[in-house]
């Protein structure tokens, strides 16, 4: 009995594997629209850095606010060029943001974009229109805080 149980599990286990040139990712059915880009992430060209692309400089901006909704200005400031020493520690609460009307314009290393912003500080929403630029670099789109300082919003002190 021991051996049959043994057996099973043993044909249980190798049919659990996957195929050879199968995704590790088993939670991605191969129809997802993202699967492609799951499978290129996995085995990354260590030569590859990521090229200055609009949608990634989009992603820098929500990244920014992202971080603080999540009140986490660290993750906030990854995504920063010299944020003020006061960046986090305004004591107002980033509950929810909406950036739209994106207007992206690439001109090699540098970016602007323009949005619309509805932010809710402390349970308050607040509508602003800005013009955020970017610098691409070693870690990628960062956002030039100055740009985001002149919102007036107080997430971003000078």
């Amino acid at each position: 009995m021991q051996k049959l149980v043994a057996l099973f599990l043993l044909g249980g286990f190798s049919l659990a594997q996957p195929a050879a040139g199968t995704s590790p990712f088993v939670d991605v059915p191969p129809c997802h629209w993202a699967r492609a880009a799951l499978e290129a992430i996995a085995r990354p060209d260590p030569n590859l850095r990521p090229q200055p692309s609009a949608l990634l400089a989009e992603n820098a901006l929500r990244q920014v606010f992202e971080g603080l909704k999540c009140n986490d200005p660290v993750w906030s400031q990854r995504f920063l060029r010299n944020p003020s020493a006061a960046f986090g520690r305004s004591g107002v609460r980033l509950d929810g943001f909406s950036l739209e009307n994106l207007q992206t314009r690439l001109a090699g290393n540098q970016a602007t974009l323009r949005f619309s912003l509805l932010a809710v500080l402390d349970g308050s929403p607040v509508r602003r229109s800005g013009e955020a630029q970017l610098v691409f670099g070693e870690q990628g789109w960062q956002v030039v805080y100055a740009s985001l300082a002149a919102l007036n919003l107080p997430v971003f002190p000078r």
